[in-house]
């Protein structure tokens, strides 16, 4: 166990890393990101904005066609806060300028990421694999990519590691206010990202697992405050995750005539178009993203068409609104043509799940793979495969080694377990798992301090041997 720093050097440290975060955010948002040619550097590419500005300016939750249910609602309602508060929201204003305010705080949230991904390892692994891990978290690609876009990656790459750093502190010390703050965690990732809604059921069950077992080998006789304990903050847990929840959910329900209950739609649509990313030509890297995200368009469209629905191509130049692809006729709702695509969607994907489940199966595994490099082109996607691999290795290392430093890494490690089996059984690219890097380097970090312990070890076994065999010879 390494002696902990005093007050005023961790004070220091955790600073240094936050400041670090941000200076390296902001270079990649207002300098590195308009610069480079790898990638398109439009700011606002699905959406999330155009919805902020629509709130800001009064217009609802909508992108131009009334209201939506394809988002979740946290990342527009923070953006059009600080829209609103900065008065950015006028329309005509480019996004570069309309959008300033929301990538300056997405610059400060991503320093708070690394100070969580520093947090989190110092509690897990001592001082010296905490800075590695802040440092990492600062400079590595996959967690800085998106700071730039209005894009839900840097929000749910902060909230992914709270929720690692509230999960271990939960299982450590199952309290009312442990369990309130993780419930309220996992909340704010749902309404971010409905992917993260199920990870309840199977981190509760884990967490009485690990408990039980500890109490099985514990020799204290006192068990019943610790069980009281557990469920008060089991229940905290719950109830703090599922109460901002019910709004939203409510919300849906009503604006689609009680024909869709959820955070957002597509989901279904994104599970089917795994179908096309697990043609050999995609995963193998023979065509662009391009490529597969117009032929999925294209599989879209027919589905659709033999249900009497059209497929909407959302188009978003930097003029600050959506061009449509067909013209949305004034009669449609889109909110109900939303619901009507999930549920023709969802009928579909069922079917090929009972008809064909060894294709699902395939698909699944195949994209266990691709959510780690598959991005638009091959050379982009080398790389990216590239370094997530050195970070999966360090990790994999890291992992092995915490069970001899008998560090609590289970629930961090099965929170990134859980989002790359959620993503590999829909639909999983590069960029779904970049909100998982800060807490992999967490891991990372420890592998790092080990292997250069290890190579530390050799090197210092080189030196001593080396003269004692120039004295025999």
């Amino acid at each position: 166990m390494t002696t902990p720093l005093p007050f005023r050097l961790r004070w220091t440290a955790g600073t240094g890393v936050f400041l670090i975060g941000v200076a390296s955010a902001a270079f990649t948002a207002f300098v590195l990101y308009h610069r480079q040619s790898a990638v398109q550097s439009s700011i606002d590419v699905n959406g999330f904005g155009l919805i902020s500005r629509n709130l800001a300016l009064g217009k609802g939750f909508s992108l131009g066609f009334g209201p939506t249910i394809r988002r979740a609602p946290l990342y527009p309602v923070l953006g059009a806060l600080l829209l609103k508060a900065f008065g950015h929201a006028t329309p005509g204003v480019p996004d570069a300028v309309a959008y300033r305010p929301i990538v300056i705080a997405q610059c400060l949230m991503f320093g708070l990421t690394c100070l969580v991904t520093w947090a989190l390892a110092r509690r897990l692994f001592g001082q010296s694999v905490a800075l590695i891990a802040g440092l990492l978290c600062a400079l590595l690609p996959q967690t800085v990519r998106y700071v730039g876009q209005t894009e839900v990656e840097t929000l749910m790459g902060f909230l992914t590691v709270c929720i690692a750093y509230a999960s271990i502190i939960f299982v450590e010390k199952p309290t009312v206010r442990a369990g309130a703050v993780l419930g309220l965690s996992i909340a704010a990732a749902t309404l971010t990202k409905p992917i993260a809604q199920f990870y309840p059921i199977v981190f509760i069950p884990l967490a009485w697992w690990w408990w039980r077992s500890r109490s099985r080998h514990s020799s204290s006789p006192r068990r019943q405050p610790a069980t009281y304990a557990r469920s008060a903050g089991t229940a905290a847990l719950i109830i703090f995750f599922l109460l901002p929840l019910v709004p939203w959910l409510v919300r849906n329900y009503v604006i689609t005539g009680g024909h869709f209950l959820g955070i957002s739609s597509n989901a279904p649509g994104e599970f089917l178009r795994g179908y096309i990313l697990a043609e050999p030509r995609y995963y193998l890297l023979r065509s662009s993203e391009a490529s597969w995200d117009s032929d999925a368009n294209d599989y879209e469209t027919q589905l659709l068409a033999s249900h009497g629905l059209p497929f909407y191509h959302f188009n978003s130049p930097e003029s600050g609104s959506f061009v449509v692809q067909p013209p949305i006729p004034p009669t449609v709702s889109l909110v109900r043509y939303e619901a009507q695509k999930d549920t023709v969607e969802e009928t579909e994907a069922l079917k090929r799940l009972a008809h064909s489940p060894g294709e699902a199966l395939r698909k699944f595994i195949i994209q266990l793979a691709t959510f780690w490099y598959f991005v638009d082109g091959r050379a982009k996607s080398l790389i990216t495969g590239a370094l997530a691999f050195a970070i999966l290795a360090c990790s994999t290392v890291g992992v092995l080694w915490a069970r001899k430093q008998q560090a609590i890494i289970w629930p961090a490690l099965a929170l990134a377990v859980y989002f790359y089996m959620a993503y590999a059984s829909t639909l999983a690219l590069a960029r779904y798992s970049m909100p998982l890097y800060p807490t992999l380097v967490v891991f990372a970090a420890n592998g790092v301090a080990v292997l250069a312990t290890w190579a530390s070890r050799v090197r210092t076994a080189s030196r001593v041997a080396s003269p004692a065999l120039h004295s025999e010879v």
